[in-house]
């Protein structure tokens, strides 16, 4: 099975610092069985479909929940389409947070994607991988990617074990036995290649933010 390699770049990054990770980021390994999908910022989109070096696929950091239309400040999934997004995340704990986006609006949001054919990298957390799950048809739960992300470890510096990162895998497959599971929460370098043992893959936000570090983490990933 493809693993997947998803750099969250979050509100991070000018234009200028973008095109200076491009340039310490370098050429990614190629391997057939390894993903790498690069998720900036909206406004930085344009530079990665320009930019970007053969072999990343671009990533949004989210979606509007609504089609095209009078949405003010909202993007659309056919906008995203448009630049060549291929993956968008969904559901991240900040945005259920932060935004107080709750399941039916991620539900939403995972309908306008596969709409448009752009896979959905759907964030869960122990406490609403049930409730999410109910909200979508057996369809949908096939066509995504589930990224495990326990809020606890996001941003902290402490990674869970792989071992609960594996029961939780398990408890995940109940309710979407097809797709593919990765693990994000303090990844870097140093554990990633533990976590390729349980998952198919991770998410990762601040090692991912150099990118010299995170070459060395795709490469690490790519040779697993």
């Amino acid at each position: 099975m493809k693993r997947y390699v998803v750099a969250n770049l979050k509100s991070n990054k000018t234009a200028p610092e973008l095109t200076a990770w491009f340039a310490d980021f370098g050429v990614p390994p190629q391997a057939d069985d390894t993903e790498v999908i690069i998720a900036p910022s909206f406004t930085l989109l344009a530079l990665l479909q320009a930019d970007r070096a053969v072999g990343l696929q671009m990533g949004a950091q989210d979606v509007s929940s609504f089609p095209l239309g009078a949405y003010t400040g909202a993007v659309a999934a056919q906008q995203l389409a448009d630049f060549g997004v291929r993956y968008c995340i969904v559901g991240h704990s900040e945005r259920r947070q932060y935004f107080h986006e709750t399941d039916a609006d991620v539900a939403k949001k995972i309908t306008e994607l596969l709409s448009l054919e752009i896979t959905p990298i759907l964030c869960l957390d122990e406490p609403y991988i049930a409730s999410q799950a109910q909200l979508l048809s057996d369809e949908q739960r096939a066509a995504v990617i589930i990224a495990y992300e326990p809020k606890a470890a996001i941003g902290s510096g402490r990674s869970i074990s792989v071992g609960h990162v594996k029961e939780v895998s398990a408890v995940i497959k109940k309710d979407f036995p097809t797709a593919p599971i990765l693990y994000g929460g303090s990844v870097d370098e140093t554990n990633c290649e533990e976590f390729l043992l349980v998952t198919n893959g991770v998410l990762v936000a601040t090692a991912a933010l150099d990118g010299k570090e995170f070459a060395r983490l795709v490469a690490k990933c790519a040779a697993h």
